[in-house]
């Protein structure tokens, strides 16, 4: 069913923005806990094709590699359970992918790989759906994933610099002021994956023009070009079901998309299709789309 969800239930004035003390963030050496999430996202490696393929969370790696992962073993990806499809340095890939995070390394690799290939997607978009995925309120309405929710929340308001415990989800425009802070800090390299800018994962050290193919999940003629790589024919991506709810971006939340999208359409913008999400309005993403279209004109 599809309803619309303002995002007010619990509005920033709810949160207690107190901001974190330095130990909270760095061990007693001074060190940051925090992790680059860009090591976990590249580089994955398949010496035997001697391919690399990246994506960014929400980007539609769970796709690819059970793209990938079909043309490799000549069946389809049939486990329920973890470890799921895209961890693919567990046992289930019986070690065809390598994950090399040596700079040095990954440098030798680019420069003779026969593929590199890139997921990206419009920057906007993706947001809305991570934070339907992960952070939403209202978790049956957008089939959020409840149980790690709070999880996900106190991760991204410890990265934001706010103490604010009792909080376990959070409306759009909430995620959003988040993003914003985490953004003034320069703590965006630090973001879970689904929400990491696109030019902090598989372009961290590499830019677009470094590789083979920059492309969507919904470019058929792409995957048939990794089909190729991979020994095999083309054939169709699988799909993931995504929730059809509808979701309304006022102004406000426009302008802060705009703010802290603004570097992913500059580095991307050559490799992307036209933007949906350009004005306030109720905006709804469709079953059979990966795109999010203003209701009433798609």
């Amino acid at each position: 069913f599809s309803m619309v969800w303002q995002g007010r239930a619990h509005g920033l004035s709810r949160l207690r923005r107190q901001p974190l003390k330095l130990p909270a963030l760095n061990d007693v050496s001074g060190e940051s806990k925090l992790v680059p999430e860009e090591q976990y996202i590249f580089m994955h490696y398949m010496p035997e094709e001697n391919l690399v393929a990246c994506g960014c969370g929400k980007c539609g790696t769970t796709s690819m590699w059970s793209f990938i992962y079909e043309r490799k073993f000549g069946q389809p990806w049939s486990y329920m359970d973890e470890p799921f499809v895209q961890e693919v340095t567990s046992e289930r890939w019986h070690g065809k992918v390598l994950h090399e995070t040596d700079e040095v390394v990954q440098h030798q690799i680019m420069a003779q790989v026969n593929l590199s290939f890139a997921l990206v997607r419009d920057p906007k978009e993706r947001l809305l759906s991570s934070w339907k995925s992960k952070l939403a309120c209202e978790g049956e309405l957008f089939g959020t994933d409840v149980p790690t929710r709070a999880y996900f929340t106190q991760r991204l308001l410890e990265t934001a610099g706010w103490h604010s415990p009792e909080v376990t989800c959070l409306s759009l425009g909430d995620f959003l002021e988040a993003l914003k802070r985490v953004h003034e800090l320069n703590r965006q390299q630090y973001l879970d994956r689904h929400f990491l800018p696109q030019s902090d994962g598989c372009f961290s050290r590499f830019p677009p023009e470094k590789w083979s193919m920059v492309t969507t999940v919904s470019n058929t003629e792409a995957f048939d070009v990794l089909a190729e790589k991979l020994g095999s024919s083309g054939g169709e991506v699988p799909y993931t079901h995504a929730s059809t709810s509808k979701v309304a971006v006022s102004e406000e939340a426009l302008a802060l998309l705009d703010e802290v999208t603004a570097s992913e359409y500059e580095l991307l913008r050559d490799y992307l299709p036209y933007p949906k999400i350009r004005s306030a309005g109720v905006y709804v993403r469709t079953g059979t789309s990966s795109s999010w279209f203003l209701d009433g004109h798609h």
